[in-house]
């Protein structure tokens, strides 16, 4: 169990770097394609952290508004989940049986049916039904949207550092 948990935690840890990786060379990408358009703003008299700003609040909006489609997403999977996951059940012995003149009763913990036996010899078992739910919590809900506007500063800043540094007639060379 402790090498699965391990190997769960580097694997998110992997996927989110990769995840913030991929939105920073789509930022770069995308501020490649409007070089025109920086160039421009610049020969106007824009200082690059008026660009580096408005490039910001693209990628964070962005980020937020991806954040929150995957919050909406993953209570959608969630209650997938919870339709059409098969219903499961395990028998269990158990050890705090009473002896009740030939009536052995179970407790169960679980919260799911009990099994009674009225044979004095047998072992009183329990059945107990296991759950096979993904649960959300609001702490989850949190860390997707902070992770998200996470990325999005990220990629801003990446992709407004490189706009800012552009010169403008370089950039306005490339119009036509």
């Amino acid at each position: 169990a402790k090498l699965a948990n391990e190997l769960g935690k580097w694997l998110a840890i992997a996927v989110l770097i990769a995840a913030f990786a991929v939105a920073c060379l789509l930022t770069l990408g995308a501020v490649a394609r409007r070089t025109p358009e920086f160039g421009t703003l610049k020969a106007l008299g824009w200082r690059g952290r008026r660009i580096v700003g408005q490039l910001l609040g693209e990628s964070v909006t962005t980020g937020v508004a991806g954040g929150l489609l995957g919050v909406g997403l993953g209570f959608a999977g969630v209650a997938i989940i919870g339709k059409v996951a098969p219903k499961l059940s395990a028998t269990v012995p158990t050890s705090n049986s009473n002896n009740l003149g030939g009536f052995q009763t179970s407790a169960n913990s679980g919260g799911g049916p009990v099994s009674r036996s009225i044979d004095p010899g047998a072992a009183a078992h329990a059945t107990v039904s296991v759950p096979m739910s993904a649960s959300v919590t609001v702490a989850a809900i949190v860390l997707a949207v902070a992770l998200a506007f996470a990325g999005g500063l990220l990629a801003g800043s990446f992709g407004g550092w490189r706009a800012a540094r552009l010169r403008p007639a370089a950039a306005l060379a490339k119009v036509g």
